[in-house]
């Protein structure tokens, strides 16, 4: 009895010490609370000479980040592409970018991920634990007056 309540506890102990404990949180990001949190975000949208909707998504944090960012572009509710970027991010002026045309704007998302991560800017790696994914839906960070510019509107 003592034996196998030894073993089992050996086997318990080994499984711990190779899992890492883990926790995801998914975090809408809005036009509101971009301008509840000016000192960590900042989102730019303009409509470029080549008719695309253009992006610039500024994420400031306290202190260094893994990030990944994902893209995925929508066109008649068929995704067509994805981009996933990771990233070893700093403290400030973690900047993205993307384009869109006016008629993919409604499905397509974007979601930026931010992670901890173990030593310097040289020989940082990426640690488990709380990733923050951040969920961006393009459309509702462009002015209506753009829609409106768009062709076809």
């Amino acid at each position: 009895m003592k034996a196998r309540s030894l073993v089992l506890g050996c086997f318990i102990a080994a499984i711990f010490s190779t899992s890492a404990l883990a926790m995801t949180i998914k975090e809408q990001v809005t036009p509101a609370y971009v301008r509840e949190h000016p000192k960590e975000w900042s989102v730019e949208v303009t409509k470029g000479e080549d008719g695309l909707i253009h992006f610039t998504i500024k994420h400031d944090v306290e202190k260094p980040k893994y990030h990944v960012a994902h893209f995925a572009v929508y066109h008649q509710s068929k995704l067509i592409a994805t981009s996933d970027i990771p990233s070893f991010g700093k403290k400030r002026g973690n900047t993205f970018y993307f384009s869109l045309s006016a008629e993919d704007l409604a499905e397509s998302k974007f979601d930026l991920s931010d992670g901890d991560v173990d030593g310097s800017s040289d020989d940082a790696i990426p640690m488990p634990g709380l990733t923050i994914i951040h969920q961006f839906r393009p459309l509702d960070f462009v002015p209506e007056q753009m829609l409106k510019s768009a062709p076809g509107k």
